[in-house]
């Protein structure tokens, strides 16, 4: 009822509703009335299908991006989602993760929270359990305590639900506020040109008020018909219904986006994914499979060999870091697809074996400056200190190394270049590298830096991600619409070179490692290489700073926690869902499902046919619309005796059997088979900028002029009949614009012979269904006499006909040549 109710509180529907009583209140013309009446109540439902539609088709896009808590129930750790969660559950927390829930620690392992949305502290507070009383009320700073809405940035943990929706802090703030939905941009943009359109059909009504008036001379009817002539006028040269079709043309490709594993969070990123140019991106799970295998294993005194060639002792001593230096489980399998594969490489047996022997004390988690994990567990002669990581930074906390008997002796200088050696070797092969090793202590260390000293090196493992089989076509695709693809990944220079060459970039130029970004800078052209390596998190900050300075429109990939700034900094920031943290979702305005490169391709190529449709929707109005406005000034102007040329009615007519269905039709129109080969749309093509308006004003008045020319030549050939003629016009008017739709649809690129064949002319189903029906009900209006008397029509004959066709065919061809002489869209062919 409320939607209904501010449908009809319109400023345009106001009018009509003041129009029908002027009509039936002063004028006595009650079927006028009527007919005004229904016309303002066919429109608002209308209106109120289509917005009930994209508000269903956004309502089921949420539920798709709906978050996910891993909740452990009968032994069972399952994820579900965050809204089935009930107190008593426990729930497990990693870093990354957004809190579920009100919850109590039951365990944490170096947990660290951010809670700055409820205290607004920007510093982590470190959380710990502790044995209070369950019955202790809630104290905010409760360090035992996590909050639904905050974040985990390190550590992991269990706790709790004591708390979920409304009955959480959060959840009382938030039922306190009552805020509405920020409109995005292009509704932005699209509600400023339906004002400008209604400010200017509000003067050209005011001209033709004073032109009618004089017209049918100064009298109380007069005054009265010049009114309702200009009321109609406003009306019709305002498309209205404008937003609400671009909503549904909106949430139409936004549906089709999530058939392909995009989900977007923000309506944004569909209006800017068209103009995107560099698309900066992780390797693992994008154009690798992200399906981790060891493979190899190298050690001192053995070289290189497969997990099953390696020496029983060593083999042993490897697993057990491997098992133990890890936060995944196989059953079932949860986390880090690299920890389950190291969980493989180590063996069921094993896992179960050695969590019994070894309990685990601390962890110190993975972190972009160490680049290493450590986990101390407890042993007879008091602590083990376990540890894996990136081999460089590995090796110079390590002051020994294992032979493979298992005894443990001083590194020389010769021994740690081998190692070095050895993992660039592996590297170069695309693996991912990481070393093992570990230490003894009798005490427990205070911190990562105590605890990752004095190591002894055990051995470099080997593991093997597939490319994704179509990742060397998706980046050619990307590279023939226009669109540059980075790779910045944490990886080893020489396994992100090997990757890249597997997959098609440009090998020739070096890549970027994290560290001359460090000492150097960025480069003073970012573009000049393909791949960044062991890049950081801030830096990859810093690389969409730089593209965007030099004017490029950068979509950025991200799974971390360290990546959110990223992503929101991003033109698109788009958020890898297999493996990505609820922060990097959060901070994204797309999620991607199944972490495939291909599927932000496929997004972008929606995202421009998206914008295509909405384009094709402001096009087919506001030349339709403009060309209405031509008729009844040019006609008042050069055709006196016709008077009135079209009654208030008729153009009510006009505007509901053209505004309505074949917009829509539009707005859900097919994709150009050419989108994925022309050039990003730039940042400055506007939907209605000048050099548009222009375009779609010279539009208009040659459908107008069309119109007039039609009627000038029936009323030379044979004479002027004031309802005969104002028939013609009006269905002159509406064929022309109900065919221009097919105009409106196809790319100003389209060669002449993809114009005519049937697939570029005539577009779905739907915008013909649309076109025919909007013929045949004005047919009825014309030949059926009930509807005569309503709408002052009346019957023409053949040659009449005759004339409608050939003035609607000159116009359409007219409008046809202008767009493909330089009216059109100005679309430029893309780049490799």
């Amino acid at each position: 009822m409320l939607r209904l109710i501010d449908r009809l509180r319109e400023p345009m529907n106001l009018l009509l509703l003041a129009a029908a009583m002027v009509s039936g209140v002063l004028l006595g013309e009650m079927i006028d009335a009527v007919a005004i009446g229904a016309i303002v109540a066919v429109n608002t439902a209308i209106g109120l299908i289509q917005e009930g539609r994209a508000n269903r088709a956004l309502a089921t896009l949420e539920q798709l991006s709906v978050p996910e808590a891993t909740v452990v129930r009968d032994g069972v750790t399952r994820r579900i989602p965050t809204r089935e969660l009930v107190p008593g559950d426990v729930v497990r927390i990693s870093a990354g993760d957004r809190i579920p829930a009100d919850g109590r620690l039951l365990v944490a392992d170096a947990l660290e929270v951010d809670e700055s949305l409820l205290t607004g502290e920007a510093v982590p507070v470190q959380k710990s359990p502790s044995a209070h009383d369950r019955t202790t009320p809630r104290e905010p700073e409760a360090l035992d305590r996590v909050s639904w809405g905050t974040h985990a940035t390190r550590g992991s943990g269990v706790a709790e639900v004591t708390g979920t929706g409304t009955d959480t802090m959060l959840g009382r703030i938030a039922t306190s506020l009552d805020v509405a939905p920020r409109p995005t941009p292009l509704q932005i943009e699209l509600a400023r040109l339906s004002t400008r359109l209604g400010t200017a059909a509000v003067v050209i009504a005011a001209v033709v008020f004073a032109i009618t008036l004089v017209r049918v001379g100064v009298s109380t009817e007069g005054l009265e018909r010049s009114f309702l002539s200009a009321v109609a006028l406003a009306v019709a040269a305002v498309p209205e219904g404008l937003p609400t079709v671009t909503l549904v043309a909106l949430a139409a490709g936004v549906r089709r986006m999530a058939l392909h594993q995009a989900i977007v969070r923000r309506l944004t990123a569909v209006e800017t994914l068209g103009s995107a140019t560099v698309i900066v991106t992780d390797k693992t799970g994008t154009i690798t499979q992200n399906r981790m295998t060891v493979t190899s294993v190298w050690a001192l005194g053995t070289g290189t060999v497969t997990p099953t060639e390696l020496d029983p002792g060593l083999a042993t001593v490897a697993r057990r870091i491997a098992a133990l230096v890890n936060d995944a489980t196989l059953d079932p399998p949860t986390g880090d697809p690299m920890e389950l594969a190291l969980l493989r490489f180590a063996g069921t047996d094993v896992t179960a074996d050695v969590y019994r022997q070894w309990p685990r004390l601390s962890t110190f988690p993975v972190d972009s400056e160490r680049m290493r994990m450590s986990t101390v567990h407890e042993v007879d002669a008091g602590v083990a200190v376990f540890v894996k990581g990136a081999p460089e930074t590995l090796l110079r906390r390590c002051v020994a190394g294992i032979e493979p008997d298992g005894t443990a002796r001083s590194l020389t200088d010769d021994e740690r270049a081998d190692v070095l050696d050895s993992s660039r070797e592996l590297a170069s092969h695309g693996m991912r590298v990481l070393g093992l090793a570990q230490r003894t202590d009798r005490t427990m260390p205070r911190d990562a830096d105590e605890a990752e000293r004095d190591l002894t090196f055990v051995a470099l493992i080997g593991l093997e991600d597939p490319v994704r089989p179509d990742a060397a076509t998706t980046l050619a695709a990307a590279g023939a619409a226009g669109m540059r693809v980075l790779m910045a990944t944490g990886d080893h220079p020489d396994t992100a070179m090997a990757i890249a060459a597997d997959v098609g970039l440009d090998t020739s130029v070096p890549p970027v490692t994290g560290g001359q970004i460090a000492e150097f800078g960025l480069p003073d052209d970012p573009l000049a290489t393909f791949v960044y390596a062991r890049i950081e998190p801030q830096q990859k900050l810093d690389l969409v700073k730089a593209l965007q300075e030099r004017g490029e429109v950068v979509a950025m990939t991200g799974d971390g926690v360290n990546d959110a700034p990223a992503l929101r900094r991003a033109d698109i920031g788009v958020a890898l869902g297999e493996r990505g943290s609820d922060v990097a979702r959060e901070a994204a305005d797309m999620v991607v499902t199944n972490d495939d490169l291909a599927t932000i391709v496929t997004a972008t190529r929606e995202g421009r046919g998206i914008y295509d449709n909405i384009r094709k929707v402001v096009d087919y109005l506001v030349a339709g619309n403009l060309s209405e406005i031509v008729v009844v000034v040019g006609a008042l102007l050069f055709l006196p005796g016709l008077g009135v040329p079209l009654l208030p009615l008729q153009l009510l007519w006009v505007n509901l059997l053209t505004d309505g269905l074949p917009a829509l039709a539009l707005g859900v129109d097919r994709n150009d088979d050419g989108l994925m080969a022309r050039q990003p749309r730039p940042r400055s093509d506007h939907l209605l900028g000048r050099r548009r308006l222009g375009h779609l004003t010279v539009r208009g008045g040659i459908m107008g002029g069309a119109c007039l020319g039609t009627l000038a030549v029936s009323i030379s050939l044979q004479g002027l009949e004031p309802d005969r003629a104002r028939t013609m016009l009006l269905t002159t008017l509406v064929v022309l614009h109900l065919l221009y739709a097919f105009v409106a649809r196809q790319p100003a690129s389209a060669s002449l012979r993809d114009r005519f064949a049937p697939a570029g002319w005539l577009g779905t189903p739907w915008l013909v269904v649309a076109v025919v029906a909007g013929v045949t009900l004005h047919l009825l209006v014309v030949v059926w006499e009930p509807a005569q008397l309503v709408f002052h029509t009346t019957a023409l004959g053949a040659y009449d006909w005759l004339l409608i066709a050939a003035g609607a065919g000159v116009g359409l061809l007219a409008v046809a040549v202008h767009r493909r002489l330089g009216g059109g869209t100005g679309v430029v062919r893309g780049r490799s």
